[in-house]
C-alpha cells in the first residue's frame, strides 16, 4: 500500500503511489522509480514494514585468541543491559555461536525491536558491541592471509 517500504523487482523503495499500469516509487536516497505493474507483480515483493517489529542482527568476529565463554559473557551483558528490547515469546535477543570462520570466531546477535527503531537500533548495537569487546580486550580481527613458500627463494638484483 502507499507509504509502505518494500523491495519491489530488486528495488528497495516507499511505495508513493499505485495505478493501474505502474507504480512510482521512492528510494532511500530520494529518486523517483516508476515501474511498469507487469515486472512488480511477476516478482517476489518484500514489505519490510508491514510488521511493527523486527529482528535486528549484528555479526561479530572476535578474535581465535580470544576466550569463547568471556565473548558469549561480554556479548550478552551489551544485550541485556538495553532497554529497547521487545520481550515476549519468540523475542528478546538471542547470542549465537555463528562459525569458525577463516580469520574470527563469527558471532551473531539476535535483537527485536520496534520496526520504526529498525536503524537506530541496529547502528547502537553494533556501536555498544564494539565498545564492550574492546574494554574487555577482545579483538575483532580483520581478514588476512598467511602465505607459505616452499623451496628456495631466489633473490635478484636490478
Amino acid at each position: 500500500k502507499v507509504g509502505d517500504v518494500c523491495v519491489l523487482d530488486g528495488q528497495l523503495c516507499k511505495i508513493y503511489e499505485i495505478s493501474l499500469f505502474v507504480t512510482n516509487v521512492d528510494t532511500l536516497d530520494n529518486r523517483r522509480i516508476i515501474m511498469p505493474n507487469a515486472n512488480i507483480f511477476g516478482s517476489t515483493i518484500e514489505v519490510i514494514t508491514y510488521h511493527p517489529e523486527r529482528r535486528v542482527e549484528v555479526l561479530v568476529g572476535a578474535s581465535y585468541d580470544a576466550d569463547i565463554d568471556k565473548t558469549r559473557e561480554v556479548l550478552e551483558r551489551v544485550c541485556s543491559s538495553r532497554n529497547d528490547i521487545i520481550e515476549g515469546e519468540g523475542r528478546g535477543y538471542m547470542v549465537v555461536l555463528d562459525q569458525l570462520g577463516g580469520s574470527s570466531v563469527d558471532w551473531k546477535i539476535w535483537y527485536w525491536a520496534k520496526a520504526a527503531d529498525f536503524l537506530a537500533v541496529k547502528q547502537s548495537l553494533t556501536r555498544e558491541v564494539k565498545v564492550a569487546m574492546d574494554e574487555a580486550g577482545i579483538g575483532i580481527p580483520y581478514p588476512q592471509m598467511d602465505v607459505h613458500l616452499d623451496g628456495k627463494v631466489v633473490q635478484t638484483q636490478g
